[in-house]
């Protein structure tokens, strides 16, 4: 089947959300701008993206500092709790916040779409909204939990930065975190895997036209090496449960920080 063929056999208008959520009506939206797929929700996530830009922006000159570096969009006070704040202490930091999460939702459900028209899994927006879960997790889930969306972090760079610094001298040690160890594994433990993997291919790569020549001296490289092969879609599969295992050991990691737990070095030294 040709390229252009190809395209045009998945690049067929339906079989969208929109339209399985309001009953087989017409999708406005179900159009593409050049490659990119558009659809409802890359509307919402664009329009999205737009405003809490101009927001931001907004803000960042009302604050009087366009240096990208310093400029800082900070979280509500504590007085403010989980209520809505003036726009300069704080409410363009939730408006912001609430634009970026909306255009990371839609953009997953785009996703969706797009893989609905592919006739394939939705192992895409999963991943993607796996990573998204770290921002749910500081931005919004850990905020509401504390009861103040002043435990929110700066949208910022230096102050970004600095949030994250106080944040792990605030409970102490933030080393004796167990989740913190634990998710620090796993991102060695990924790099390292994707690492050999990636030299594995680079390393045996054949002309020859048996595309199982490649494939047995992938096998050899491990088994030599590491004493094992997983395999060509085995060594896939163990670098996705890596991701997961890690993206979950470090949204834990900051969770339990303060809601759960206060001293991270109390918690390992009880009496």
């Amino acid at each position: 089947m040709a390229a252009l063929d190809f395209e045009r056999y998945y690049r067929k208008p339906g079989n969208t959300l929109f339209q399985a959520i309001v009953g087989g009506a017409q999708d406005p939206f179900d159009f593409w701008a050049g490659p990119f797929y558009v659809g409802f929700f890359g509307f919402v996530a664009v329009v999205a993206i737009v405003l809490g830009v101009l927001v931001l922006f907004t803000a960042v000159g009302q604050y009087g500092d366009w240096d990208l570096l310093r400029a800082n969009i900070p979280p509500p006070d504590r007085i403010y709790g989980l209520g809505l704040a003036p726009f300069l202490k704080g409410g363009a930091w939730q408006i912001v916040v609430s634009c970026a999460t909306v255009s990371f939702f839609a953009w997953a459900l785009r996703e969706v779409d797009i893989c609905r028209k592919l006739e394939m899994g939705f192992h895409v927006p999963a991943m993607y909204m796996l990573a998204v879960s770290a921002w749910l997790i500081l931005q919004i889930l850990r905020p509401l939990a504390m009861g103040c969306w002043c435990e929110g972090f700066d949208l910022s760079f230096s102050s970004h930065l600095t949030w994250v610094s106080n944040t792990g001298f605030k409970y102490m040690n933030f080393y004796d975190n167990p989740f913190h160890a634990y998710a620090v594994l796993g991102f060695f433990l990924t790099a390292m895997v994707l690492a050999m993997h990636g030299s594995a291919i680079l390393g045996t790569h054949s002309t020859d036209p048996d595309p199982n020549v490649e494939m047995r001296r992938e096998d050899s490289f491990w088994r030599d090496y590491v004493g094992y092969s997983t395999g060509e879609y085995g060594i896939h599969r163990l670098g996705f449960y890596l991701v997961v295992y890690t993206l979950i050991m470090s949204d834990l990691c900051i969770f339990t920080s303060g809601t759960l737990v206060k001293d991270w070095v109390q918690f390992w030294h009880p009496f």
